[in-house]
Formats: C-alpha cells, sequence, structure tokens
C-alpha cells in the first residue's frame, strides 16, 4: 500500500518539552546582537572605570593600613577617607549631636559661672578650659582628623526618645543653617554633609555610638582616626562599588538596553518569527525567559561580572587578606543590586518592544521614558523649591535653603527611573542616601514588573491563540 493511501494517522509519541529551550534563544540572541560594533565599544568603555576603581579601593585600604602614617604615599587617601567618613549620615549624625550637646553645656557653665560670679567665686580659669576643650574637639572634626570622646558617644547611645526627637529637629536646623552661615540670628558652621534627616538615621546613629564604645582598644578614653576607619572599613568598600553603579554602570546600562531589547520581540512580530519559535515544543515562558536572558548577559557583563572582578581586586592589592573578614557580604550586595537594575529594567524594555512592529519606535519610548523622567523629576523638585521660597517667613533663611530642602526630601522622585532605581541600590547597600520614600520606590517596581509580566504574556500569548 502506497503511503499516500495511509491517510491521517492518531499520533502516539508525547511531545517532551524540556525546561532549557530558553537557552538556546538566549545564546543565538547574544551572538546576533554582539555582531554589533557599537555594542563592542560601549562595553569597552564601560569596563575602563573598573580600573579607576580598582585604584581607589588600591589607595584606601592602602590608607587604612597606613592611616598615621605623615609620608607620601601612604597618607594621600587619607582625605578621601576622611571625606567619605564625613559624607556618612551615621557620623555626622554623632558630630553634630555632640558639637550641639558642648553648645548645651557652654552655655549651662555659662549660666553656672554668672551665679557663682554673683555669689563673689572665680572660676574663669575652669571656664576657659572648657572652652579650649571644645574648640579642640570641634577642630579636629572638622579639620579631617575625626575623633569622639566616649563619654560623648555614651551620651548619644543612652538618648531617650524624647531626646531623639528634640536632636531631630535641632540636626536638621544645623544643617540648613550650615548652607546660608546664618539661621535664626546664630552662625552657621557648615553642616558635615547634607542628606534627608529621618528618625530612622538617628536611631542608626545610635547603633553606630554604640558599637564604637567598643573600638576603643587602648582605654584612652577617645575614638581615635584608626578607630575609626577599622570600624568604617566595610562602608568605605560599600560607597566606591556603590558610586561604581549609580555613576559609570546606570548610563552604560541605559543605552546598552536601548540598543538591543527593542529589538528582540517587536521583530520576531514583524517577520512572524513567532510561527518558527511554536513549531517547536517550547512554552511561551519559555520564549519570555529566553529573550529576557539575552538582556540579562549584557547586563551581566556591565555591572555585576565588572563589580565582583573591581572587588577582588580590592581584595588582591590590599596590604591584608583580613579585609574578607569584614567585606564578605559585599558580593552578595553586587548580586542583588543587579537584580535589582536588571529585571525591571528588562521587563519594561521588552514591553515596549512587544507593543509595536517597529524596533524604532520601542527605542525612542524607551530612551525617552528616562529622558523625560528625569527632566520631569528637576522641573518638579525646582517648583517645589519656589513654593518653599515664597512660603519662607524666617528672613534669616536665605532663600536657596528651600531648593536645598526639596532636593533632600525628594518627594517627585518616583517620577525618575533613575533615581527610583539608585534609591533601591541605596538601601542595598546599607548607603542611606536615598532621596525620597524606600517603600514607595519598593510599590512602584514591582506595580510597573507585574504590569509588564501581564501585557508580556498577553502579547506573546496571542500568536498562537486559537
Amino acid at each position: 500500500m502506497g503511503i499516500n493511501n495511509l491517510g491521517y494517522r492518531k499520533w502516539e509519541l508525547i511531545p517532551k518539552i524540556g525546561s532549557h529551550q530558553w537557552t538556546t534563544i538566549t545564546s543565538f540572541g547574544v551572538r546576533v546582537a554582539w555582531r554589533s560594533s557599537w555594542l563592542r565599544r560601549i562595553f569597552l568603555l564601560a569596563w575602563l572605570p573598573i580600573l579607576v576603581m580598582g585604584v581607589a579601593l588600591f589607595i584606601l585600604e592602602q590608607s587604612i593600613q597606613d592611616v598615621d602614617s605623615n609620608e607620601f604615599p601612604m597618607n594621600l587617601g587619607r582625605p578621601v577617607v576622611s571625606v567619605i567618613i564625613m559624607q556618612r549620615p551615621e557620623i555626622s549624625n554623632i558630630v553634630m549631636i555632640t558639637a550641639i550637646k558642648k553648645q548645651f553645656d557652654n552655655v549651662a557653665t555659662q549660666l553656672t559661672q554668672g551665679v557663682l560670679g554673683s555669689l563673689g567665686m572665680d572660676v574663669r580659669e575652669d571656664t576657659d578650659t572648657s572652652e579650649r576643650d571644645g574648640l579642640s574637639q570641634q577642630g579636629d572634626i572638622f579639620g579631617g582628623e575625626i575623633s569622639f570622646d566616649v563619654e560623648d558617644l555614651k551620651f548619644v547611645a543612652d538618648m531617650s526618645p524624647e531626646m531623639l526627637n528634640m536632636m531631630f529637629g535641632q540636626t536638621t536646623d544645623r544643617m540648613m543653617g550650615g548652607i546660608g552661615g546664618r539661621r535664626r540670628g546664630q552662625p552657621g558652621q557648615g553642616p558635615p554633609a547634607l542628606f534627608k534627616q529621618s528618625k530612622h538615621k538617628l536611631l542608626r546613629s545610635q547603633e553606630v555610638a554604640r558599637d564604637l564604645l567598643e573600638y576603643d582598644l587602648d582605654d584612652s578614653g577617645v575614638i581615635e582616626f584608626r578607630e575609626l576607619v577599622d570600624y568604617m572599613r566595610p562602608t568605605l568598600w560599600a560607597q566606591i562599588l556603590f558610586t561604581f553603579f549609580i555613576i559609570p554602570q546606570a548610563f552604560s546600562v541605559v543605552i546598552v538596553i536601548g540598543m538591543v531589547a527593542p529589538k528582540l520581540i517587536s521583530r520576531d512580530m514583524k517577520n512572524r518569527a513567532f510561527l518558527l519559535y511554536y513549531s517547536r515544543p517550547i512554552k511561551p515562558w519559555q520564549y519570555l525567559l529566553g529573550k529576557c536572558g539575552i538582556v540579562w548577559v549584557f547586563l551581566a557583563g556591565l555591572t555585576t561580572m565588572p563589580a565582583l572582578i573591581l572587588y577582588c581586586m580590592g581584595v588582591a592589592l590590599s596590604p591584608s587578606m583580613s579585609v574578607v573578614l569584614v567585606t564578605w557580604d559585599l558580593p552578595l550586595r553586587i548580586i542583588l543590586a543587579s537584580v535589582v537594575l536588571c529585571v525591571p529594567t528588562t521587563l519594561f524594555a521588552l514591553t515596549l518592544s512587544s507593543l509595536t512592529r517597529e524596533s524604532i519606535f520601542a527605542s525612542f519610548g524607551w530612551f525617552a521614558v528616562w529622558i523625560m523622567g528625569s527632566i520631569a523629576y528637576g522641573i518638579m523638585t525646582v517648583v517645589e523649591g519656589v513654593v518653599r521660597m515664597n512660603n519662607n517667613v524666617d528672613p534669616d533663611q536665605p532663600n536657596f535653603v528651600g531648593f536645598v530642602e526639596s532636593g533632600l526630601e525628594g518627594n517627585w522622585s518616583w517620577l525618575s527611573p533613575l533615581q527610583t532605581l539608585e534609591n533601591l541600590q541605596s538601601w542595598v547597600f546599607g548607603m542611606d542616601q536615598e532621596t525620597g520614600s524606600i517603600g514607595l520606590a519598593f510599590a512602584l517596581v514591582s506595580l510597573v514588573c507585574v504590569i509588564c509580566l501581564i501585557i508580556l504574556r498577553r502579547r506573546i500569548v496571542a500568536p498562537i491563540r486559537v
């Protein structure tokens, strides 16, 4: 009997759908995208900051090891270390609280001098000594050689909730007063740092004060600069890695995704490549995972791998391998920060790609969202600053202080994808340098991811829907 006479017969075999089909889509897409000479050039430029950051980590670790040395080049990184430490909110809060405490002590001393002087007693020598001690320590703090008296740290560590509430207003007023030089009739000495003050940061300062009390190893009654640097070493490393993520790599990620992602689904829709994909035993989620994998490979090459190599380079260049014991969690933070950056950006870019058959429109939408979001954030922040300036009733407060307060609070940061992701990465690295609400940033990013998954599911299944 000829085969043409057999007719249709029932298919007896069970199709086997493996879980690795998406890797074929990913590997093929990576090879195709890598053919672009512009993409290779961007990758080369994106890897150059590793050398700069590696040198920074080496200088930082060398300065930590030789923090008491006055010889060149061992003392080269000491000013940088001092600046980074002073920019930390927890350290800045301790500095400000300590200065406020000394001001209150001086006022109390002057009142005591006045009372005792009215009784005919001479206490000028003790008062002069107290003032010299206060000015001396203040000069040490603002001069770069940061140190804390154990008694001052105990005061910070033992502050009551009521005292914390009072210090919240005092420290905020001191920061803003330092900007204008004079506020409310008091001279401004310049704040150690500018950041969005919160009760959480003050509580964190209390925890740091308690921890620092255990670093007075020589029982001198003073937490010296070396002991402070030893405590802050993990934070110093995290600061450099965080800077690597938000400055050079953030812009590279936006450009690379804009070059790769818009073509991935739109061209399949335009060329009807779905007929080829779904002729194979593949499920929609495998197709989506394969397309996401293409973008993730490039993003891992831009963020995760360079950051991990930078960390390993810093460890290798460190004079002592003991640095691993205090920075062991940084590789985990790097991976988590990469996930925070890669997942929402990839899903959003692929969603734009699925909504059009022309990749140029998806690329335009991608860059427009980032550019217009940053512009909208800047405009609304300026508008809020203008409103605060017009509502200013304090004659001693400069008008531009309203702009600074508006920028620090970041009430409109959710309009900017770049600022929103920066806030989340700041939380991952424990920087406490975010502007705006972390809860709102998490909610917004989660909502965008869910909406993108729903749209992608519908657009990917549509070609095979009967």
